[in-house]
């Protein structure tokens, strides 16, 4: 389940990034980049539900933490 929820949001996040680059319109910015929170989220509780205990599932959820509030105070401005 959690693999089909990753690759349709990485499809939706490479195709704004996409279309940003080429359009060169960086209003969408911080769209892109609550779109990659919710992919480090969905990969952080990948690694959870597998179970092993390493440092990577958290180090996913930290950068999400970052991504999104990134993404809020490019909303703000």
């Amino acid at each position: 389940m959690l693999k089909k929820i990753r690759m349709t949001t990485s499809i939706i996040v490479l195709g704004l990034s996409l279309y940003g680059l080429i359009s060169d319109n960086n209003d969408l910015l911080p769209f892109t980049m609550a779109g990659l929170a919710v992919l480090m989220v969905i990969m952080g509780a990948e690694e959870l539900q597998k179970d092993r205990k390493s440092y990577r599932s958290y180090l996913f959820f930290g950068v999400s933490a970052f991504l999104l509030l990134v993404s809020i105070e490019g909303f703000i401005y």
